[in-house]
């Protein structure tokens, strides 16, 4: 129960005197508020300041609160107790007054404690009405974002001082007339027209002949597939592409196809191709832009049928997450930097069906695409050398590099120290190239400088006719029937196409006889996607996992880390740290073993083993292998279980779908360590293998053996389930060959190797290993597999695990990948 307060008498003096001491104490605590907050500073002691801050004008507000009560004067009782009443009571409230503290110390930033810091949007408006010019911007563009130091950065001239304001932010501003603006986040994709002259003359300067720029090529395009994921290329899935009936027009038909190119992943177009068909005939790609309806699009609709009328097959398909592309994935995802990736394999994969086909003539094949579609015609031509004609149409420039992740957002351009589009487009040289470009886009000095380097280049093979430029300064960035017409006539031109079949009497294009569909006609899986396959990938995070396991079954050699060494034996917590250090899998271990009669496996556990897949799967990393590392210590030779725990270690395998256990015959019955025991050891191992065999998987065993003898001593156990687990570090404990080892016992006896030495020193460090000769025996010998790192730890810092195996693994895969 609240204590009552007895108040004092009162008298006028009193409650005068009351009242100015209320008044006193407020100003002194918003004295003492302000005094904080320019105290501010950083770290610990500026939140000290700052909760200081807070409590002070906290208080001033509870005085406050008893000043100006109107309630509370007409108590005539104590002020200063009647305001502390009066803020318990109003407990809601007071939150609020406490953030008023905050409020002063957030917003008053006008020194240099608070480094001059100024909302964005009152520094444009400053430098708007300073200046005398317009900046256009929305409100998204600036919430919440802050200029340090903002009245520092003004100078003499408008340019200068946005350059200072907005560069720390990543923003930019395009000019749009003489004295207006346009606020945009910064474009690392763009340049300067100065600066892509400077570049594109740097690179010029790398080369001076046909065998130096061949030269460059050779290193260019490797680095290129391997910055967008694609080296190796995935395996394509080998389904049979799902098409629609043909639809018959004025002198060609229309089908639509979809190909899956990954697993559960779609490129859907339409092939255009002509009614009467005589032997084999050209193949034109048509990858298209960002334009508004893509492929729908009546342009787009006509150029593939007019291509088709002069006796192509013209095949234009969807963007990444435009079309019907959107029936698995969200249009945002357009917008991510694996789009790049993935629409460069769909061109790869939509060549690699229509040069299958019967009537396809693969020494006469074209591509052409305008704005996006431009820059994937370029990249293609580099990377495939399939393509012998190319139109990029409203794209190629040098200061330019695609404002699209789908164009830039790979680190392509970083290949090589460093390149820009005009020299991928220089790539295609020799084969015939024509670049139409016009006067509204960055395509506007494509006759000025770009275009003479383009035939410089083309000049080093001697064919300079076979790279030409339609300059249309009074286009805007479209594909329409200016950029069209010089189109045809050159493909017609290089290909061999019948151009009179789109002409007119007077010799003019006409397309009138290109019949335009609705959208819905040039579906594949139906006007609400209801044909689209079951297995069909959804959404964007299924697509990275899937990406990446293709990707990791692409690798002739992979890599991977051992769950044990990590320190996290048959623990999910092991799978992380594998993705952290970089490697593509991990092999677990089947637990402990000890007096048991098995090992102490949780996999064994039905919801504990799926938790194991689903977090390898999530983590797009592969189980390379399971571990029987228990038999290090126990003897496979004489333990009376060890029939048992092989056949729980195969059941565990084939629940996971994992192909390899590693079995080490370790300290107790290893045949060079206990000679006694070697007839033992091979006796079980068949068995062993003839289990393994009948289940499908393979049991790698490893041994002190030289190779030659390992040899003998598979031939003796004379079965394909059980095969050499080979290891580095006991080849050179011996100070044997290693090279030489690897290949006597040749590719098909090796299941998988440890990729290791003693401990003590990195990989890369390891004077006893050379790196790239043990890669080129392998390549030499024809052996794939997996590379698992175990050991070959610094010294001074064994137990640091991801510096350790991450270090290990990237150098590992510097190597082998």
């Amino acid at each position: 129960m609240e204590k009552k307060f007895v108040p004092v008498m009162i008298t006028p003096f009193n409650l005068k005197a009351a009242r100015v001491i209320v008044v006193i104490a407020g100003l002194i605590s918003i004295g003492i508020a302000m005094m904080y907050v320019n105290a501010g500073t950083d770290g610990v002691l500026g939140i000290v300041f700052t909760l200081y801050a807070a409590f002070s004008g906290g208080i001033s507000g509870i005085f406050l609160l008893g000043l100006f009560s109107a309630r509370t004067n007409r108590q005539d009782t104590n002020l200063l107790y009647s305001g502390w009443r009066r803020a318990r009571r109003l407990g809601k409230l007071v939150p609020v007054v406490l953030l008023c503290g905050f409020y002063v110390k957030t917003q008053a930033q006008d020194n240099s404690d608070g480094q001059y810091r100024e909302p964005l949007k009152n520094v444009l408006e400053e430098v708007q009405s300073r200046y005398g010019v317009t900046i256009k911007y929305s409100d998204s563009l600036v919430k919440n974002k802050f200029v340090n130091y903002a009245r520092w950065r003004f100078r003499g001239n408008v340019d200068t001082t946005l350059d200072n304001v907005l560069k720390p932010l990543d923003m930019d501003v395009n000019k749009t007339g003489d004295k207006t603006y346009k606020l945009k986040n910064y474009e690392y994709w763009r340049r300067s027209y100065e600066e892509g002259v400077e570049t594109l003359d740097r690179l010029a300067s790398l080369y001076h002949n046909k065998e130096e720029w061949e030269a460059r090529k050779a290193e260019l395009k490797p680095c290129i597939y391997s910055a967008l994921q694609l080296s190796p290329l995935p395996a394509s899935p080998g389904t049979k592409p799902i098409q629609t009936p043909w639809r018959k027009m004025d002198g060609y038909e229309v089908s639509n196809i979809a190909i899956e190119i990954l697993p559960g992943l779609y490129i859907n177009g339409s092939l255009y191709r002509p009614l009467k068909i005589k032997g084999r005939i050209p193949v034109i790609l048509n990858p298209d832009g960002h334009w508004p309806r893509q492929r729908y699009r009546e342009d787009c609709q006509i150029r593939c049928a007019a291509l088709a009328r002069m006796g192509a097959m013209a095949f234009s398909y969807d963007l990444f997450a435009w079309g019907e592309s959107l029936l698995q994935f969200k249009p945002e995802d357009h917008r991510r930097s694996l789009a790049m990736s993935i629409q460069v394999l769909s061109g790869i994969r939509i060549l690699d069906y229509l040069l299958s086909l019967k009537e396809a003539d693969k020494n006469r094949v074209g591509i052409t695409g305008g704005s996006g579609g431009g820059t994937h015609t370029v990249l293609l031509t580099a990377l495939d050398d399939r393509i012998k004609v190319s139109v990029p149409v409203a794209s190629v420039s040098a200061y330019f590099y695609g404002g699209c992740p789908c164009e830039s957002g790979m680190p392509i351009h970083a290949c090589a120290g460093g390149t820009d589009n005009v020299e991928l487009a220089a790539m295609a040289a020799p084969r015939p190239m024509l670049v139409i470009s016009d006067g509204h886009d960055w395509t506007d000095h494509m006759p000025q400088h770009d275009f003479p380097y383009l035939q410089k280049m083309y000049g080093y093979y001697g064919v300079e006719g076979n790279v030409g430029n339609v300059h249309l300064p009074a286009d805007v960035h479209d594909y329409g029937i200016t950029k069209r017409t010089p189109m045809y006539k050159f493909m017609a031109a290089r290909l061999g196409l019948n151009l009179s079949a789109i002409q007119a009497a007077d010799g003019k294009i006409d397309e009138s006889r290109c019949t335009i569909e609705p959208d819905s006609a040039l579906y594949v899986f139906g006007g609400h996607g209801q044909n689209l396959p079951s297995d069909a990938i959804i959404g964007f995070a299924n697509l990275e996992h899937v990406f990446a396991l293709q990707h990791i079954e692409a690798q002739p050699y992979k890599v991977s880390v051992v769950d044990l060494m990590l320190l996290k034996r048959q623990k999910l917590g092991a799978f992380p740290v594998a993705k952290k250090v970089g490697a593509d899998g991990l092999e677990v271990d089947m637990g402990g073993l000890g007096d048991r009669e098995t090992f102490e496996n949780s996999l064994a556990n039905d919801s504990i083993r799926k938790q194991f897949m689903d977090t390898a799967s999530r983590l797009g990393l592969e189980i390379s292998s399971l571990a029987m590392t228990g038999f290090y210590s126990q003897s496979f030779a004489t333990r009376p279980t060890w029939q048992r725990m092989i056949a729980d270690c195969i059941a565990t395998m084939k629940k996971m779908g994992v192909h390899v256990a590693f079995l080490p015959l370790g300290v107790a019955s290893d045949p060079v360590k206990h000679p006694e025991l070697r007839d033992s050891v091979i006796r079980r191992l068949r068995i062993a293998g003839k289990m393994a065999q009948e289940a499908g998987v393979v049991i790698g065993v490893e041994t002190l053996l030289p190779a030659s003898e390992e040899l003998k001593f598979l031939k003796e156990i004379g079965s394909p389930g059980i095969k050499s687990y080979f290891n580095f570090a006991n080849a050179l404990d011996e100070k044997r060959d290693l090279y030489q080892e690897l290949k006597t016992l040749g590719k098909d006896n090796i299941c998988m190797i440890h990729c290791t030495n003693t401990d003590g020193v990195w990989l890369q460090n390891d004077p006893a290993i050379d790196m790239k000769k043990v890669k080129a025996t392998l390549d030499a010998m024809g052996w794939k597999g997996w590379l698992v790192i175990e050991r070959s730890r610094d010294a001074k810092n064994p137990k640091k695990v991801e510096y350790n195996f991450g270090a290990n693994t990237r150098y590992v895969k510097s190597i082998f990948q």
